[in-house]
């Protein structure tokens, strides 16, 4: 039989269903009616994702070479307390002998870390010799039992071993952090301010690096290796030779340089004195020998290459805009002489196997192949750019080689050609200047920060063509508020990502599928980035290491806290009308595709109507709990997954409004949290009425 509407029934809209996935990042500029629903108008420490998804950041932990405070393990110890369990208190087993810091209660027993031994069941447990509880099962390792728990234990943990890591040496900020053969190393000035020291971290703490010495030559007449033991025929002086530096000139004619010491014994070299080698003269001393030292101050910039075909000569070389440029072997730290007036060059890099030295408005390159030689006559040059240089990178080319972008204060200029033979600078058409410290290469990319936002160098398939594409116009009013508080930036390959920080503490993330920008996020550290560096090791991994004012060296990227802290995190996406933005709508539930990487305490809500006052404000939403870590049979790594979990989690909020529009809020502020990943909304809501003339 044919159903049929019957005269007085009343006909019910039907309840509708909508899914949006959270992706395009903050979007300040596009008028809110037009506003992609995935896109945000507001968030802070959520990353974009290449495949979509908003994800808070991974939090960030002092470092020094010691165990990391994110590795730090706790136990869990079933007792009855009989006395005051003082946290930070070593904890005995009377029968088992064990020992391990007291961390924290919980209802059933006592949190411990550092734990020496197993704990037996039915033992006193002492502090101080006096018993303060009685165990009444065997610790266990990692044993909490509920994902909650589980996330503030480990930060009771993490936070123990903290304290054990400390500051580099001396006062003022960090000056530069570098990451070579595996090893981090940092720089900062010495506790008078009146030298710049180095430092390199090892697994009880900074250990300073010692400079040696050096001295000057001239007239060679032979050759000087590296490991021979020089003497001075005047003053008896002896030294082992670290590195014999030849900077014009031939060992055998007219040859002058530096030779870098050892320990030297018998007093120091004298002026004009005999060199010799073997009982044998080969050069003259043009200067005393002295230690090499570095001045305070500067901004340490750095790049690891190698100039010869040995394996085992692969070097760090650094500038800073005070002192020499100088090359790092791991144990020997030796100054690079241009013979420029002013020979503090303040940016450096490799490229053609030159040694390129940026001093304000000059570039100046080594021999080939020769990063010590800086003469006309060993393939040395110079380079006047006419404006303040901020920055120079490599660029790929083809199968002719690749270029170099020049960047400075008012323009970008290409240097073509492989040698002072055929060397080509061609300036820019732009008059677009670049700010030190925020240029980046990212893949094929480079980018940086200009008057007019976040500029991308982007090499075309017609080599040499390079054409400027402005990245940032959506968050522009907000880069309009941060111009000349930029002071760092770098690539996470890893995350496809570029980072550029502000002096204010914030930043901000843009994320990347290729050449193609999936969104940009801002951050908040709560602390200031002076300088930072991200390496790729010999493992594979890829780190990030940050130096601060505080003179702490912070790895980024690990644990679920700011060094302890709280990581302040939300995101608000846009207003979502469901594409009828004059019809209101019954919002009934709307439920949540969230990914996490652990355990993580987000508290939902949500406004429509714009938020409007004359809305009746939502009602208050209890925190979502949210698990993840899941994993499928035969597809995960143990301790890396949580069991009874979904990969995917959903959580959910009833709504109790009706309005043209909707928009959520996801907000986190724990120190205990593990990332999770927004990823999207399913909206269930019932269509109205059209918006009335005056309502």
């Amino acid at each position: 039989m044919a159903s049929r509407n019957l005269p007085g029934r009343q006909r019910f809209t039907q309840t509708q269903y909508s899914y949006y996935a959270m992706v395009g990042g903050l979007d300040l500029m596009t008028p809110s009616i037009e506003l992609d629903p995935g896109r945000c108008f507001d968030a802070q420490n959520y990353e974009p994702q290449a495949v979509g998804g908003y994800r808070r950041i991974n939090g960030y932990e002092r470092y020094d070479g010691r165990t990391s405070p994110t590795s730090a393990r706790y136990w869990v110890l079933p007792a009855v307390s009989t006395g005051t369990l003082t946290v930070g208190a070593t904890l005995t087993g009377l029968g088992s002998g064990a020992t391990g810091i007291v961390l924290g209660t919980y209802s059933a027993g006592i949190v411990l870390g550092r734990v020496s031994a197993a704990f037996d069941a039915n033992e006193a447990l002492q502090i101080s010799g006096l018993t303060v509880a009685t165990s009444t099962a065997a610790s266990t390792e990692s044993g909490a039992s509920s994902s909650e728990d589980d996330a503030d234990f480990r930060l009771l943990a993490a936070n123990d071993r903290r304290a054990d890591i400390l500051a580099v040496p001396g006062s003022g900020p960090v000056r530069g952090v570098w990451v070579y053969k595996d090893e981090v190393y940092a720089f900062r000035d010495d506790a008078m301010a009146t030298a710049g020291l180095m430092y390199k971290s090892t697994s009880s703490g900074w250990s300073q690096i010692t400079f040696g010495n050096e001295i000057q030559f001239t007239n060679a007449v032979g050759q000087i290796n590296d490991g021979d033991t020089v003497i001075g025929l005047t003053s008896g002086a002896s030294a082992t030779v670290t590195r014999a530096m030849l900077r014009s000139g031939t060992w055998t004619v007219s040859g002058a340089g530096t030779l870098v010491l050892g320990a030297i014994t018998g007093g120091p070299f004298q002026n004009a004195e005999s060199l010799r080698v073997g009982g044998v003269t080969k050069a003259t001393s043009s200067s005393i020998s002295s230690a090499i030292t570095r001045l305070p101050g500067g901004r340490v910039e750095a790049v690891n290459d190698n100039f010869t075909g040995s394996l085992d000569t692969k070097r760090m070389y650094g500038c800073d805009g005070v002192n020499l440029a100088f090359e790092f072997d791991g144990t020997n730290y030796v100054p690079i002489r241009t013979g420029m007036a002013s020979d503090t060059p303040k940016h450096i890099t490799v490229h053609r196997n030159h040694l390129f030295l940026a001093f304000r408005g000059s570039v100046q390159y080594s021999g080939i192949g020769a990063p010590y030689a800086w003469t006309l006559l060993t393939g040395a040059n110079e380079i006047g750019m006419g404006d303040e240089i901020t920055g120079m990178v490599p660029q790929a080319g083809n199968s002719s080689g690749a270029s170099l972008a020049i960047f400075t204060t008012g323009k970008t200029s290409i240097l073509y050609g492989s040698s002072s033979a055929d060397f080509n600078l061609v300036p820019s058409v732009y008059e677009l200047g670049y700010s030190a410290y925020t240029i980046q290469p990212v893949g094929n990319n480079t980018y940086g920060l200009t008057s007019r936002g976040i500029q991308s160098l982007i090499t075309t398939l017609n080599y040499g063509d390079f054409n400027y594409a402005a990245i940032s116009f959506l968050v522009q009013t907000l880069l309009d508020t941060k111009q000349g508080l930029e002071c760092a930036s770098t690539t996470l390959m890893a995350k496809n990502q570029f980072r550029l920080f502000f002096n204010d503490n914030t930043g901000l993330i843009v994320g990347l599928t290729g050449e193609k920008v999936t969104g940009i996020l801002p951050i908040n550290y709560g602390r200031l980035v002076t300088c930072i560096c991200t390496a790729k090791l010999t493992t594979g991994a890829e780190v990030t290491y940050f130096g601060s004012d505080d003179g702490f060296v912070y790895r980024d990227g690990i644990g679920t806290s700011f060094d302890g802290d709280p990581i302040e995190a939300w995101i608000r996406p846009a207003f979502n009308n469901l594409q009828s933005p004059v019809v209101r709508k019954q919002f009934r539930r709307a439920a949540f595709e969230v990914k996490c990487d652990g355990f993580a305490r987000v508290n939902i809500s949500y406004d429509i109507g714009y938020g409007t006052p004359l809305t009746e404000p939502s009602a208050t939403q209890q925190d979502q709990n949210i698990f993840g870590a899941g994993g499928y049979w035969d597809q995960f790594t143990w301790d890396q997954f949580t069991w009874d979990t979904p990969v995917v989690s959903s959580s959910s909020v009833s709504i109790d409004g009706t309005e043209t529009n909707i928009s959520f809020l996801f907000y986190s502020n724990r120190a205990q949290d593990d990332s999770h990943t927004v990823q999207g909304v399913n909206l269930l809501y019932t269509p109205r009425r059209l918006v009335r003339s005056g309502t």
